[in-house]
């Protein structure tokens, strides 16, 4: 094909999304009369529009063996099986949070096209970060999606302390993203390109400047990605963001951090370029111990959600590192764990925060406390909220267990034993977090009054319980699941 042609059949998915922003922002212009949910709808059309669009290109998937589809500005931006999957995962997350926010939304009816707008802005970010080996449009699709994320929490906010965790979100993202710029332009100087596949050549020409550059960029996207060493934001968030809106922000924060993680060290820089490959065990090793440790102490819900994920991003490291070879010579499947628990982790983290945002509709307190006698009081909410923080915590037999499991075999395999055990350890220690909250849960309800979930609109609960079971059908389906991370891991794998 020609270039006109390959460049927009490569853009196609996100200009689906900004192209829809853009209309639902005029017609608010044009007729800011309009119920809000109007605006909703305008979204998951757009949203439809760029996985239609995603499916058109994994038509042109089956004529490429490589698993490449497009590769176009000099192999700095490449459509591969792994971009589309990351960009069916965002999409997939954006429309389920559509779906699920109607509550938070119905608070601010005349900002409402922004709302949905910065949505699809951030989700086609994410989608582009996941194509990326350029330096520059990296950093600028890093940035435009942090702004629209920080620009989500600020705009629904229900109390002083929400516009207060916007700005610490947005000074502690800045401070990553500084550092993933430091770390690009000391590349680019070694280098002389923005490509980041030319990096592991210049190694042995500046290692010094080389192994600083690496490891800026790499802590800078693990902030993005909510580990070490900057990760305060996934908890202010979590706890003061409406519950639906805060696990959107979350959720799109795992999905883009990973995919600029593994697409900067392993389809970036490589197995030749080493401190990335021992820089990151060590932030695994500290996010995994410092998330699980404070999952035992946390008192209010919220907060355990946001250390649960902070605990699995960490968990999810572990793919990165196992993306070669086993101790038998065969293929590890790292990348196949890492994808496949990406999806889980979004997922699930959307689960919850839906079902949190049910129980605050309903009225019932954030504290863990408040949670006491939920069985007897709404067996439904019981129910999802367990499958939900369940999955997160790797509670067995649910899909996030499954998950855990595999990226442990993983780095085992891949001679990451210590880590593996850490891991283990990493995973008891959330699931007595979890156990501890489904005991206040299936505790006698004492003077509690009853409630049902009534208040949540019924389309947001269908989707939110829906999200929640999969954690359950995930187990039945983990195979088919599998098979599409190592379809989208081929490219990098």
């Amino acid at each position: 094909m020609n270039s006109t042609h390959a460049m927009t059949l490569a853009l196609l998915p996100e200009a689906m999304l900004l192209g829809t922003a853009f209309v639902s922002m005029v017609v608010a212009v044009v007729r800011p009369g309009l119920r809000p949910d109007i605006h909703r709808w305008i979204a998951c059309i757009g949203l439809l529009g760029s996985l239609a669009a995603c499916a058109l290109v994994l038509l042109g998937l089956r004529y490429h063996p490589s698993g490449i589809a497009v590769d176009v500005l000099s192999g700095g931006f490449v459509v591969d099986s792994f971009a589309l999957f990351i960009a069916i995962l965002a999409c997939v997350t954006a429309l389920i949070t559509c779906l699920i926010t109607d509550s938070a939304v119905r608070t601010i009816p005349s900002r409402t096209s922004a709302y949905y707008a910065l949505i699809l802005v951030s989700t086609a970010a994410a989608e582009a970060i996941a194509a990326e080996r350029d330096m520059i449009t990296l950093f600028v699709a890093l940035a435009a999606m942090l702004l629209c994320l920080v620009t989500l929490g600020a705009l629904v906010k229900t109390n002083p302390r929400g516009a207060v965790s916007s700005f610490e979100h947005l000074i502690e993202g800045g401070a990553g993203l500084a550092a993933v710029l430091y770390g690009l332009v000391l590349l680019y100087g070694t280098t002389r390109s923005t490509n980041l596949t030319v990096v592991a050549g210049a190694v042995s020409g500046a290692p010094g400047a080389v192994a600083i550059g690496v490891a800026l960029v790499v802590l800078g996207l693990c902030a993005v990605f909510g580990v070490f060493p900057l990760r305060q934001w996934v908890g202010r968030v979590a706890t003061h963001v409406p519950a639906g809106t805060a696990g959107f922000i979350i959720a799109m924060s795992v999905v883009a951090g990973g995919a600029g993680l593994a697409r900067v060290t392993i389809s970036g820089l490589g197995p030749d370029v080493s401190i990335w490959r021992w820089l990151v065990p060590i932030v695994a090793a500290i996010g995994l111990g410092y998330s699980s440790l404070s999952s035992l102490r946390e008192t209010r819900v919220s907060r355990l959600i946001g250390q649960l994920v902070s605990a699995q991003a960490a968990m999810l490291l572990l793919g990165l590192l196992a993306f070669g070879n086993g101790s038998r010579g065969f293929p590890a499947y790292g990348m196949t764990a890492f994808l496949g628990g990406l999806g889980i982790t979004a997922i699930a983290t959307l689960a919850a925060f839906g079902v949190l945002a049910m129980l605050q509709v309903a009225g019932i307190g954030d504290a863990i406390e408040d949670m006491r006698g939920l069985a007897h009081r709404s067996a439904p909410a019981a129910l999802l909220l367990t499958v939900s923080l369940g999955t997160l915590a790797g509670v067995p037999p649910l899909a996030g267990f499954l998950s855990r499991a595999l990226l442990i075999a993983s780095a085992a395999d891949t001679h990451y034993g210590w880590l593996a055990v850490l891991a283990t350890g990493a995973t008891l220690l959330t699931i007595i977090a979890a156990v501890r909250l489904f005991a206040t849960v299936y505790a006698d309800a004492g003077d509690e009054v009853p409630f049902t979930l009534g208040a949540t609109p019924l389309v947001s609960r269908i989707v939110a319980s829906a999200a929640c079971i999969a954690g359950i059908g995930l187990v039945v389906l983990i195979q088919p699941l599998l098979a599409v991370a190592t379809a989208g891991a081929g490219t990098l794998r």
